[in-house]
């Protein structure tokens, strides 16, 4: 059956969540689906970093209530009159803002209502916003979640919740398009490792700098890309190279022989998953989300104690073993956008 489905973002910037709703609904389950999609921003449009282009290029609807603020009431309002204007069937919301907003208008709409949750929302906020304020946003999330139908974007996540808050999602790994393997001509020496998304607290990039220097008898050299929120690096470390934020990550991911998180905190990391999409290895740090990862095929790659570099330069050598045809080939079988798409073209279009 078609339906009209309303994606509501807090924004439309370039990052892990919005990367995940294009591959959603860029997948050929929504592009030939016969549903009208449509893209709703609060914030402006032109943001930095915007893919509203890209959206629009897919065919959707975008649209945006030009909306900054946290006036919830506001933002509910328009979000009202839009689905009673487009006659909107489905409602997915991601991101605090507009889940608030949208937990706010239930009674007023007939639409089915769901919200993706990305993140472990105690901890994520806590070290990216402090502990008074994360204490208040948790806590008018939490009634929001309430309030919606979850999409957790994994089963670690979802499991968090459920532990924590008593909040039943339902478990949808996250996927990327699949690309065609290349095979790569890379020489083992030096060793290439790659680290793509964003440079802060969070994710670490500083362990995994002084880690990776503890191993310059290894020939090992790491590269850095994101933009970088931290003031504590030393970009000028010999064997690790920052190369910002680019445009090119498969040619990146396909020059470097290992990718490398050791992340305190993810939902189900996209950059993982865009390196396994190349046939590139990974090494992650111990986290439910990451072995979740590791967990669906041994070809994935493995997981490293960050305090230890015995542990990574063990862990480098057996990703050195691995054949990245398969690792390709169990990436389309598990966490391709199509195997993503089709779990959600089944809870939201029944």
């Amino acid at each position: 059956m078609n339906k009209n489905i309303l994606f509501l973002a807090s924004s439309l910037q370039r990052g892990g969540p919005i990367n995940q709703l294009f591959e959603l609904v860029s997948s050929k389950v929504f592009q030939n689906c016969g549903s009208t999609i449509s893209i709703v921003s609060l914030s402006p449009l032109d943001v930095k970093e915007s893919r509203a282009l890209d959206f629009m290029k897919l065919g959707c609807h975008v649209e945006s209530f030009n909306n900054d603020s946290y006036n919830f009431l506001k933002i509910s309002t328009k979000i009202v009159s839009f689905i009673k204007t487009n006659d909107i069937d489905v409602v997915v919301s991601q991101g605090i803002r507009s889940d608030i907003s949208l937990s706010l208008v239930l009674n007023k709409i007939k639409a089915k209502c769901y919200c993706i949750l990305h993140n472990y929302i105690g901890p994520d906020y806590k070290l990216t916003y402090g502990k008074l304020l994360s204490r208040l946003m948790t806590s008018f999330h939490l009634y929001a979640f309430r309030r919606l139908n979850i999409i957790s974007v994994s089963k670690s996540v979802a499991d968090y919740v459920k532990q924590n808050y008593n909040l039943t999602s339902t478990p949808i790994k996250n996927g990327v398009r699949s690309v065609d393997y290349t095979p790569s001509a890379l020489e083992h020496h030096p060793i290439k490792l790659i680290y793509v998304g964003i440079v802060n607290q969070r994710k670490r990039v500083k362990e995994l700098v002084e880690c990776c220097n503890q191993l310059e008898k290894d020939s090992v050299t790491l590269s850095v890309v994101g933009k970088c929120e931290c003031n504590d690096l030393n970009k000028k470390d010999k064997n690790a190279t920052y190369l910002g934020q680019r445009n090119d990550i498969p040619y990146l991911l396909s020059q470097h022989h290992i990718f490398v998180s050791f992340s305190a905190f993810e939902g189900l990391p996209m950059a993982a998953l865009e390196a396994l999409a190349t046939g590139t290895p990974c090494i992650l740090s111990d986290i439910p989300p990451h072995t979740e990862i590791i967990g669906l095929s041994p070809n994935f790659g493995c997981i490293c104690d960050i305090n230890d570099p015995k542990s990574l330069r063990e862990a480098i050598k057996h990703c050195l073993t691995l054949n990245p045809l398969d690792i390709k080939n169990d990436f389309d079988l598990f966490l391709s956008s199509e195997v993503m798409a089709s779990s959600y073209q089944r809870i939201l279009m029944k």
